[in-house]
């Protein structure tokens, strides 16, 4: 892979004032009423990147400019004896800012994905991580296409980006002392950047631009997840919240929903469970048994009861099981345990946490002409759509 890299040098005409004012990208703020901070990359090595159009290359620390100029082909970036590489050109700093007029490439995992904005490579612990700082709106299109599907109806697809908007703006100021608001992956709202904007995804956004909800005064923390397969969960049971529109109902549209209709099952072998366990802080000896302790009120699993080949038992919460197992493998805490030796069977339905808007159940009311603000009084009852002033 590293011998099909194009090594690019950042000539040191980049620092050349003249550049820089030729270029005309206007210095843009840290961090302003209308961006979200997104990380992209955490824990990284090195990242390999590309520009197309002008650019310029900041130092977080001083802000003061370091290069300056236009598109770059393919480059390895590295943190290195106190600075940053990007191809063969050093910056003597941890913390560096890439500002683009058009848009960067990051290549992982032999995937090409393209950010607008700016780009943010923070090192810490030798490690990089790299932050899409952009406008909230732009987000918000590189996210739509990851979450609903672009062929579902325009009033789900609008419902959603006004759950988007309203999640991560809430994200943001709780996350305010951080290095970034929200990630790009299944624990946040997963995030494509512009590869991922499509043309109905973005009419959504365009039609509920600056829409969130509120409750109480407050910015909603509009959770979402793809099904709920009868019932949504009250978001007390999994964060520290006490909110009358997440505290749960239930949820007649989503019972031809692939994991509502049909559910899901997972073979595990226990001694790989085991090793998870043990991974994640939990001192366990070889399974024997996995029992169900109790239910939350929405009837998904609360708490389980480990017990060891050596008799030792362990309580563990099922939301912390389930993460720590993989929440692709064990889809949602609705879910029964068949023990078969060595192995045991997981069964269930839904996806996701079931807290806030079911999306099959979502596209269901779309599909019977509910209108997206309908849509989401019924999953957030008594929560007030708004707008960004």
């Amino acid at each position: 892979m590293a011998s099909k890299i194009t090594q690019f040098v950042l000539a040191a005409s980049f620092l050349i004032v003249s550049m820089a004012s030729a270029l005309d990208i206007s210095k843009q703020k840290p961090v302003d009423e209308n961006m979200i901070r997104v990380a992209i990359v955490k824990q990284a090595d090195d990242v390999v990147l590309s520009i197309r159009g002008k650019y310029r290359i900041l130092d977080l620390n001083t802000d003061r400019e370091l290069a300056a100029s236009r598109n770059f082909k393919k480059s390895r970036a590295l943190f290195h004896d106190k600075g940053i590489y990007i191809g063969k050109s050093f910056f003597p700093t941890n913390k560096l800012r890439i500002v683009m007029s058009k848009d960067l490439s990051v290549y992982r995992g032999g995937k090409q994905k393209r950010y607008r904005g700016m780009m943010d490579v923070i090192v810490k612990k030798k490690k990089m991580l790299f932050v899409n700082v952009l406008d909230l709106e732009r987000y918000v299109h590189g996210v739509l296409y990851h979450e609903v599907s672009h062929r579902w109806p325009i009033e789900v697809i609008k419902a959603q980006a006004v759950a988007t908007r309203s999640y991560a703006l809430y994200q943001r100021q709780e996350n305010k002392e951080l290095d970034y608001d929200v990630s790009s992956d299944i624990y946040s709202q997963v995030y494509g950047g512009k590869s991922a904007e499509r043309y109905r995804t973005n009419l959504a956004a365009k039609k509920t631009k600056g829409m969130y909800l509120k409750y109480q005064s407050k910015i909603l923390p509009a959770y979402f997840h793809s099904t709920c397969a009868g019932d949504t969960e009250d978001a007390g049971e999994l964060w520290k919240h006490d909110l009358a529109p997440l505290s749960g109902q239930r949820c007649e549209y989503c019972k031809r929903a692939p994991y509502t209709a049909k559910g899901w099952k997972k073979n595990f072998k226990s001694s790989d469970v085991q090793e998870k366990l043990i991974k994640a802080g939990h001192n366990i000896g070889l399974i024997k048994t996995i029992e169900i302790l109790d239910h939350t009120k929405s009837g998904r699993v609360k708490n389980i009861l480990i017990t060891s080949r050596d008799g030792k038992q362990k309580k563990v919460k099922a939301k912390d099981f389930r993460l720590i197992v993989g929440p692709n493998f064990i889809k949602s805490n609705f879910f029964d345990i068949e023990m078969k030796g060595y192995y045991f069977d997981v069964r269930g339905k839904g996806w996701g946490h079931g807290v806030g808007m079911c999306q099959w159940g979502a596209a269901e009311m779309a599909r019977q002409r509910y209108k997206f603000n309908e849509i989401l009084s019924y999953y957030y009852p008594g929560a007030k759509i708004v707008k960004v002033r």
